[in-house]
């Protein structure tokens, strides 16, 4: 087989390649085709045109048939776009790899972030309460991130928990027996203070009682008295009227008593009383009694005293709630008996 190939000019902007190809008489007429569109389209291949369109013409050849031979002149045209080359893959040409997969972003373990956080709780208001679970989380995290496969990030979140955990652990312990101390040195003061006496006087002076240490004065528990203490936190109070003799001409100690009693035990519901007692109380004569009753739905316990010290009344109030009462009643009746007025 023999082929001449010529490279035209391009008009416009198609190139048109021609090839004259004169076949060897053993080849048959249908298989001319497939035997010469493959080396074309090789040949076409080296120059990088990519053909859009073959078209093929079968005509007898002048020259040949002059010759007397049977040939056949077959035309090619090939249109190509201008200026375009062959794109199509080379013989040489190594197909790339193909683009790498992105892979997802591994979310962070909840157990690293919750030992992060209880960590730092730790060391401002947790102490080993959190400590401890900080570092039980931390390594939990630790485990499911190296078990994931790379779906679970957080290791470095989790690496902080458990050091910061670990730290507040190991101040926790060193600080127990300062903890121990404290404890114990304020339960010595709470003692101190429950066992050992104070005098609390009034504004003017005149009056005063030897009281608990944990007493303070209490000027909120009535407007009208002269003194005001008390213990809130076991709920015991005990307050002083006095009233001058001069403002109840011919009124005896019974009486004032029995005034200020029945005056008490109106404004309680479910009221009652025992019966008065004598004693002294800073030399001087004095009534006692018991009442109890409901205020503001709250059962309470008065121990109501009455004393006569010549110029004045001096009407003592100590009270406490009503389950209290068999607990705190002897202390009030020591407080009681401790007031002292001015000669």
């Amino acid at each position: 087989m023999s082929a001449s190939f010529s490279d035209g000019e391009s008009n416009g902007d198609i190139d048109i390649k021609r090839l004259c190809i004169v076949p060897n008489e053993a080849l048959f007429a249908n298989n001319i085709q497939s035997h010469i569109e493959r080396p074309i389209i090789a040949a076409l291949s080296t120059l990088n045109y990519q053909p859009l369109t073959i078209l093929q013409i079968n005509r007898a050849c002048p020259e040949h048939s002059r010759t007397g031979r049977q040939s056949e002149i077959l035309r090619f045209v090939l249109i190509l776009p201008f200026g375009s080359r062959y794109n199509g893959p080379m013989a040489d040409e190594i197909t790339p790899p193909p683009p790498p997969v992105p892979q997802a972003v591994p979310r962070t373990a909840p157990a690293a972030i919750w030992s992060l956080v209880l960590a730092i709780l730790s060391f401002t208001c947790g102490w080993l309460f959190t400590a401890i679970p900080a570092v039980i989380c931390g390594h939990v995290a630790r485990s499911k991130i190296r078990k994931s496969g790379g779906a679970l990030g957080g290791k470095g979140i989790a690496t902080a928990g458990l050091i910061l955990g670990y730290i507040a652990i190991a101040v926790g312990v060193m600080g127990i027996p300062l903890l121990v101390s404290m404890i114990q040195s304020d339960r010595e003061r709470l003692h101190r203070l429950s066992t050992e006496r104070k005098e609390i006087a009034s504004d003017d002076g005149k009056i005063d009682v030897i009281v608990p240490g944990l007493w303070v004065k209490m000027p909120g528990l009535n407007k009208r008295a002269t003194l005001q203490v008390g213990d809130k936190n076991k709920q015991m109070y005990l307050i002083v009227f006095s009233d001058a003799k001069t403002d109840f001409p011919n009124l005896t100690l019974e009486k004032h008593h029995q005034i200020t009693r029945d005056r008490m035990l109106q404004k309680m519901k479910n009221a009652s009383a025992t019966e008065p007692v004598s004693l002294t109380i800073d030399d001087h004569p004095a009534l006692q009694d018991e009442l109890t009753g409901t205020e503001n739905r709250t059962n309470f316990v008065f121990l109501h005293t009455t004393v006569d010290e010549g110029d004045h009344f001096q009407q003592i109030l100590a009270w406490t709630l009503k389950s209290r009462w068999q607990q705190q009643n002897q202390l009030l009746r020591e407080i009681t008996r401790t007031f002292r007025s001015e000669k």
